[in-house]
């Protein structure tokens, strides 16, 4: 694979995404912050580090808070950086026993950005198990914008350290 864009990551077979293509606003309103790392499980343990500041506003015709902030690192070195957030889809999940303080523990997002300075796309759903954090995870993928090669894709993965916090509305910027 050439060297500008970097080492792909296959992290499981599933297709990470296929349920969140479209556009979409949130079921909830509110935020989701954290960050961490998590272990991709194939090939060889990929250890992938993020960091965010996601938000969800109502259903159409409400925009986007901001800001919206997503780093994603990976392989020694590659880097995917969020510019534009064009999905946010704000959830409470039945399967979340233990619920955060918000009324949603479950963000699915998609949106715009680069990967190693190339224009990419990322789908990703971040889940607030409730605390400390060891029920949380992270669901990821990364595609080159016109090629569609995948660089990133790893399948519902648990936090190995960190926290995703879902946040009621607060306020204007929520």
């Amino acid at each position: 694979m050439n060297k500008l864009i970097g080492k792909a990551v296959f992290c499981s077979a599933a297709a990470a995404a296929a349920t969140m293509m479209g556009a979409a606003w949130a079921h909830q309103e509110g935020r989701m912050t954290g960050g961490g790392s998590f272990v991709c499980s194939d090939p060889g343990q990929q250890k992938v580090t993020h960091g965010f500041e996601l938000h969800c506003k109502g259903d159409p015709p409400a925009t986007l808070a901001e800001p919206n902030n997503l780093e994603i690192n990976f392989s020694g070195g590659d880097n995917f950086h969020l510019t534009t957030l064009t999905k946010a889809v704000c959830t409470d999940t039945d399967a979340i026993q233990q619920p955060p303080s918000a009324n949603f523990d479950t963000f699915d997002g998609a949106g715009s950005g680069t990967f190693n300075g190339q224009p990419a796309e990322v789908t990703f759903t971040f889940t607030d198990g409730g605390e400390p954090g060891t029920k949380d995870t992270a669901l990821v993928l990364i595609k080159l914008t016109g090629t569609g090669q995948t660089v990133l894709t790893c399948n519902t993965a648990p936090l190995t350290f960190g926290n995703h916090q879902a946040h009621q509305v607060t306020g204007s910027n929520q």
